[in-house]
C-alpha cells in the first residue's frame, strides 16, 4: 500500500484496499446442487476454536474482496475499545464486525491495546480474543471509560444510551479531542426523535452534534444490515473552543427505559 498523508482533519484516504463485487447467484449455484448435501453443519454450541477461527478467516476474506474501496479512516489512535459487537460464535454480524475491527487495527498500525466487552461473549469468543491479543474487559463499564490518550471507540449499532455514557465521563475538551468513534450517527437521533426522550435517555448526544465532524462509511456498507448507518465521528477542537463554560456543565442522566440502549448482562 502506498504511503498516505493525513488531511487537515486528521483522516487519511485508504485507496484500493478493497473492492465491492456483485455476486451472480444464478451462476454461482449452477452445477452445485448435488454438493449441498456434502456440507455438515454444526450447532454453535458444538463449535471448537478451530471452527470459529476458520469462519472468521472467511469473513475477513469477504470483507477484503467485497466491501472496501476508498474509505476514510481516522489517524493517530493509540488504543481501540470495542463495545457491543456480540458473540462471534453465534452471530454472523458479530463475525464481520469483529473482523472489521481487526482490519482497522491492522490498517492503522495501532501501537497500544485493543479492548473488548460484550456480556454475550462465550468462552470460545474469549479464547479467540486472547489469541488475537485483545484484552477482555471483565466488568460492564456501561461505556463509561475515561480516556487520556487518542482512542478509537468501535461501537457498531450500540444503543444511544451507551454512546451518551461514553461522552458523559469524557465531557471536556481535553478528553473529547482524544476520541474518535465508529458507530451510528448522532444526528440520526437528534432532530428525528422527541427531545424529551433524548434528554432523559441520551442527553449528551444533543450537544455533541454541535462539536463533531461526521464521515459516513462508503455506500457499499449500506448494502447490508451489518454496517449500514455507521460513520466515523471526530470531535473538532475549533468547534469545542468556541463553546462557553456553560456548554460543558454536567448533564443529569436518568436510567434509560430501553434495554437496548446499554450493554446489558
Amino acid at each position: 500500500m502506498p504511503a498516505v498523508e493525513p488531511d487537515q482533519d486528521g483522516f487519511v484516504v485508504v485507496e484500493k484496499a478493497f473492492k465491492y463485487k456483485a455476486t451472480d447467484r444464478k451462476k454461482k449455484g449452477r452445477g452445485k446442487r448435488n454438493e449441498k448435501n456434502k456440507h455438515v453443519f454444526k450447532d454453535y454450541d458444538d463449535w471448537t476454536i478451530d471452527d470459529i477461527k476458520s469462519t472468521l478467516t472467511q469473513r475477513k476474506e469477504t470483507l477484503i474482496e467485497n466491501i472496501f474501496d476508498e474509505h476514510l479512516v481516522p489517524t493517530g489512535p493509540h488504543d481501540i475499545i470495542c463495545y457491543g459487537i456480540g458473540s462471534m460464535q453465534k452471530s454472523k454480524n458479530a463475525q464481520y464486525q469483529f473482523e472489521l475491527a481487526l482490519l482497522i487495527r491492522e490498517l492503522l498500525k495501532i501501537p497500544g491495546k485493543m479492548y473488548i466487552y460484550d456480556p454475550v461473549m462465550t468462552d470460545l469468543d474469549k479464547k479467540v480474543c486472547n489469541e488475537q491479543e485483545i484484552e477482555i474487559i471483565e466488568e460492564n463499564e456501561e461505556g463509561k471509560r475515561v480516556v487520556t490518550k487518542p482512542t478509537l471507540f468501535y461501537m457498531p449499532h450500540c444503543g444511544r444510551g451507551l454512546y451518551s455514557n461514553t461522552l458523559s465521563v469524557n465531557w471536556n475538551q481535553e478528553n473529547l479531542q482524544n476520541i474518535t468513534l465508529i458507530g451510528n450517527r448522532f444526528d440520526m437521533y437528534v432532530g428525528s426523535q422527541l427531545d424529551r426522550d433524548l434528554k432523559r435517555e441520551c442527553p449528551y448526544l444533543i450537544p455533541a452534534v454541535e462539536i463533531i465532524e461526521t464521515i459516513s462509511f462508503p455506500k457499499e456498507f449500506d448494502n447490508n444490515q451489518i454496517f449500514n448507518d455507521l460513520s466515523i465521528q471526530k470531535f473538532i477542537n475549533t468547534k469545542m473552543s468556541a463553546k462557553d463554560k456553560k456548554f460543558w456543565d454536567p448533564i443529569p442522566i436518568s436510567t434509560p427505559k430501553s434495554d437496548s440502549d446499554t450493554i446489558q448482562e
